[in-house]
This record gives C-alpha cells, structure tokens and sequence, in this order.
C-alpha cells in the first residue's frame, strides 16, 4: 500500500498491523481493591486515534467508505487491506500481461524502453517487483529482429546500461549498413546515342564553320 511509508517512517507500525497491542483500559489502584484508569491506555489511546486520523487523511473519496465506523488506526487498516486485495491483484495480472505483450514495432529504443520501465516500476509500487533478469528477458522479447544478437547469457543489465547498450548497437548497426551498402554503377551511354549525337553536332555545321569563321581556341 502507498500509505505505507507514512507509519513506518513515523515509527507506529506496531498500531496498524496490531502487534502493538492495546493496554488494559483499567488497571488496580493503590489500594488493590478498586480500579483505576490505566495511564497506559490513555497514551496508547491517543497515539492510536492520532494515527487513525492521518489514514483517513490520506484515504479518496473512492475508498473512504471502506473505514467509516472503524475505532482504531488496525481496524482501518486491515479493513483497507481486505478491500483493496482483490483489486490489486487483478491490477498486478493486467501488468504482467502487459509485460507479456510488449512489443517494440515502430517505436525507438527509448521509446519502448520508457514504456517496459513504467510497467516495471508500477509491478513495484504494487509490491510485486520484476526480478532484473525477468526485465531483460522482457525486453529482449519484445525487441526488434535487429536486436536478437545481443541475447546473450552474460550477466542481467540495469535499465540504463541496457538501454545505454540497446542506443550503441543501433548506431553501429546503422553505420555497418551504411558501409557495406552496394554502390550502384554508373549508367554506360548506349554507342548507338553516342553515333546520333555526332551526326546532330556535324548536321549543325560546327565541326568545321565554328573553326572558319574567324573563331578559333586559344
């Protein structure tokens, strides 16, 4: 759950998930017969209704129903947890087939790396994190023809070595293409033009009267 930072970092766990425990509301006065209020659970008691204000805080309209009657900070939050479980985990199944379907087409490399990221970081956010070997694998699958070489049983690299990796290939892929490219020869003039040409030139009366009427090369 997102809210999970919030009773960790603040050191009050323990009242959500229950393993602190609620102290006795009355406990013997000095006298062993009568009873007096536990000082104990008057702490315990505003501590927890403290953290059970900053949850509801915290909580949308959408899911705020969900609480409405819970007494303390675990009710809520087990409640939350409860409600929410199932539509985590049809979340967390629309990502992983998501991740199964990626497939780069027309897009860059960063462009699809960009994508196969969000999907990674959303499986974390849900508690679910993608192992660094299952996140090349995905890529990998998901790439182009061009790129299938580069599978290789070399240790799994981090999202911006792989990319790094991925950005560096294609460019030489590109410069060995542009290298070894044919070179197209040059178009031969058929001899059958080249005997027209002449004829056109001599019927103009420039093979020789260019030359005797008075203009002659340097």
């Amino acid at each position: 759950m997102q809210m999970l930072p919030y009773p960790l970092g603040q050191g009050v766990f323990g009242f959500v998930d229950g393993s602190n425990t609620c102290p006795s509301t009355h406990v013997l006065a000095h006298d062993d017969i009568s009873l007096q209020v536990n000082p104990l659970f008057q702490t315990w008691k505003q501590q927890d209704q403290f953290i059970l204000s900053a949850l509801l805080s915290s909580l949308s309209m959408e899911v705020l129903h969900l609480v409405v009657g819970c007494q303390s900070s675990c009710s809520a939050w087990g409640t939350l947890e409860r409600a929410l479980a199932s539509t985590s985990n049809s979340c967390i199944m629309q990502l992983y087939g998501s991740l199964q379907d990626l497939r780069q087409g027309d897009e860059s490399v960063t462009q699809f790396m960009q994508k196969t990221k969000a999907l990674f970081d959303e499986l974390v956010a849900a508690g679910r994190p993608v192992s660094l070997e299952d996140f090349n694998l995905y890529v990998f699958r998901g790439l182009r023809g061009e790129f299938k070489d580069l599978v290789t049983k070399a240790e799994p690299l981090s999202y911006a070595n792989l990319h790094s990796h991925l950005l560096t290939h294609k460019f030489l892929h590109k410069s060995s293409a542009a290298i070894h490219a044919p070179i197209l020869p040059t178009p031969s003039i058929p001899s059958s033009a080249l005997v027209a040409q002449r004829q056109t030139f001599s019927n103009s009366g420039c093979s020789r009267g260019c030359f005797n009427g008075g203009w002659r090369p340097n």
